[in-house]
């Protein structure tokens, strides 16, 4: 018998025909790396296909409105610290969520803009994009009001305006997260101890508190920044409290009462009672958005309010890469405090509902969402304590959850937002003092 009526008798493959030894073992082992690394790039798809929607979507959809009616007032207060008109908080905050959405690996964070992060940006629209000075004298015994355009710390040789400044920073700090995570960045997070997080959390309250003071009060205030800020801008309260605007302060005294009360002793006995907190935040939205449509509260005793918000999701656009260059500094100092107040927080609650975040992919999250957002007028996003805390506390179970978010934050942006307008801008104030 030759070799091959033998390889035919006894059913065997030529040799020729035969695979290298452990062939589909090293396949199998190149096919399963290659589905890892696309799984850790795009969580979604690892979660998603598992969700338990029966009892999963009852405490996302209850989690998502809860945080989605909080980030209305809370979106606006934030834009005023960015020194921006407050649509812009709104779809900062919406737009971010659904890109984390499918890239971000924490469950519990609520993301878009944030106190600290939103004083930041103030500071760089403050240098580059300063707001005009009113001036009013007398001339011939008429009182007359005046414009003072004032310059930035840059020419830049054409007109432009806050929002195309901050749609290039917000593009700046989107490509400093995406080079952070290209290198592997992440192990700054083994540096952020306890100490370190609450010192910083505490000194962001600090100067949070400071800079809302005077619109509690209703009065004037000059923007500072260097060392000694606090203690600069506690001069400058001081000596405007015989200025006060005792409508806006009698305003301020009962909003935060009714705050404090609801939170304090209304809110845990419903939650005892139902699955669900009651929204006071939208309550208070509302009791002051009314009394100061009856009222006039705005042309009679000068407080002042939202005035304009424009209906409809604005049109993308490019932002211009001519401020790139002028950036890059501010950029990378947000892009990290971004990324640690994510980080931070993230780890925090996974680890206490055991399971784990990527710090790598979470930078990648970050980077994504404000490469998309800078096609918007928004500036950069990351995570808010006091929404996160909310999610946490109403059983998150999923990203899933942002959508809901989102989809609070659309119905205001395409129908609701002309019945902000009469909004006490102090009441917006509350919310960043209180929350």
């Amino acid at each position: 018998m030759n070799q091959e009526q033998i390889e035919a008798l006894h059913v065997r493959i030529p040799v020729k025909e035969r695979l290298p030894p452990f062939s589909n073992i090293e396949k199998g082992k190149k096919q399963s790396k290659i589905l890892k690394k696309i799984l850790s790039f795009l969580p979604f798809l690892n979660w998603l296909p598992k969700y338990k929607w029966k009892e999963d979507l009852k405490y996302d959809i209850i989690a998502g409105l809860t945080v989605g009616i909080m980030v209305v007032p809370q979106g606006m207060a934030y834009a005023s610290l960015a020194g921006i008109p407050p649509v812009y908080g709104l779809y900062a905050s919406f737009f971010a969520p659904i890109i984390y959405t499918f890239f971000g690996t924490s469950k519990h964070i609520s993301v878009g803009v944030f106190a600290v992060g939103s004083m930041m940006v103030g500071n760089v629209k403050l240098r580059f994009a300063p707001d005009d000075i009113e001036r009013t004298w007398y001339e011939n015994g008429t009182l007359r009001k005046g414009i003072s355009r004032v310059l930035g710390e840059v020419d830049f040789g054409f007109e432009y305006n806050a929002m195309d400044l901050l749609s290039s920073l917000t593009l700046t700090v989107g490509i400093v997260q995406i080079i952070m995570a290209l290198f592997r960045l992440g192990f700054i997070t083994t540096y952020m101890t306890d100490q370190l997080l609450s010192g910083f959390t505490t000194g962001s309250a600090c100067h949070v508190l400071m800079s809302q003071l005077n619109k509690i009060l209703g009065v004037p205030m000059p923007r500072h920044s260097g060392v000694g800020m606090l203690l600069r801008m506690l001069g400058d309260i001081i000596l405007e409290i015989p200025n006060t605007n005792l409508t806006t302060f009698a305003l301020s005294l009962c909003s935060l009462t009714f705050l404090i009360i609801s939170h304090t002793f209304i809110g845990p006995y419903f939650k005892r009672k139902f699955s669900f907190p009651l929204p006071f935040e939208l309550v208070l939205v509302i009791i002051t958005t009314l009394c100061s449509q009856i009222f006039d509260i705005n042309e009679k005793n000068d407080v002042k309010i939202v005035k304009y918000v424009p209906i409809g999701i604005p049109e993308p656009s490019l932002p211009n890469i001519i401020f790139v260059p002028y950036l890059i500094a501010d950029a990378i100092s947000i892009a990290i405090i971004c990324y640690m107040f994510v980080v931070s927080m993230g780890m925090l609650f996974a680890k206490k509902h055991g399971y784990r975040t990527d710090p790598t992919q979470e930078m990648y999250a970050l980077g994504f969402m404000n490469l998309f957002g800078s096609l918007f007028p928004v500036y950069p996003s990351g995570a808010s304590l006091s929404r996160s805390s909310v999610c946490e506390m109403n059983g998150v179970r999923t990203q899933l959850v942002n959508f809901f978010i989102c989809a609070v934050l659309l119905v205001v942006i395409l129908w609701l937002g002309p019945f902000l307008e009469p909004l006490p801008l102090v009441k917006n104030t509350l919310f960043l003092v209180f929350i």
